[in-house]
């Protein structure tokens, strides 16, 4: 009898650290439940999305970090990029990632304009106060010099298709709860941040954010069945 109440014991213990062992990452510390679920270009995926600016230099080194993890990705995950925007040079630089997507030809210039923003403050927009204007002769550059049509591209800064583009963005932006960049987001519900207190005092915060964001597509595979 007292075996099979050790037995019985030992069952129930284990029991309860496989139910904790979900609980590896906490909400309110490493991620944060959206109050309201955004929802999915495509359910039959996972969709993980990055939030980011190419004038943030966090962003610039997570790329790395990032084009790793997204090599090792499950097949039932998509990787979404959406340009955040908060001030008017942000636009500037989204419409120049939307204008890439849009021609097929983000693979070439991604980086490229990455790059030239984060180590030659090449921002390919002039200022006017507060204002920031399209430098299109850059942006014409910068698409030419990357095997892609930059006056094409620069005809298609201020177009309808993109314009929608822009205000899509920004509408999932204030739905995901932006605070800073870059945020990753999964499955439209959890938003992961290096802001959030799991991350204080941690030096591989870019790293954290993807096994966090592993731990969070687990969590929802789960949850789908």
């Amino acid at each position: 009898m007292r075996a099979v109440v050790a037995l019985f014991t030992m069952l129930l213990s284990l029991a309860a650290c496989a139910q904790d062992t979900p609980g590896k990452f906490k909400a309110g510390e490493y991620y944060e439940v959206l109050p309201q679920a955004v929802a999915q270009d495509d359910d039959s995926k996972i969709e993980v999305t990055e939030l980011f600016w190419y004038g943030c230099g966090h962003c610039y080194h997570f790329e790395g970090p990032l084009k790793k993890w997204q090599k090792t990705m499950p097949a039932d995950v998509a990787l979404k990029k959406i340009p955040a925007i908060w001030q008017p040079v942000m636009e500037v630089h989204a419409r120049m990632f939307y204008v890439a997507d849009a021609m097929g030809v983000l693979d070439k210039v991604h980086d490229p304009i990455f790059g030239a923003i984060a180590q030659q403050r090449k921002m390919f927009a002039d200022r006017n106060g507060r204002e920031w204007t399209p430098d299109e002769s850059a942006i014409a550059a910068m698409f030419t010099n990357n095997g892609a049509d930059g006056d094409k591209a620069v005809k298609l800064m201020n177009s309808f298709a993109i314009n929608s583009k822009i205000k899509q963005g920004q509408a999932k932006q204030r739905a995901y709860k932006l605070s800073g960049t870059p945020e990753m987001v999964v499955a439209g519900k959890y938003r992961v941040s290096t802001s959030l207190p799991g991350f204080k005092g941690k030096s591989n915060g870019q790293q954290l954010m993807l096994e966090v964001v592993d731990y969070l597509v687990e969590k929802e595979r789960a949850e789908k069945g």
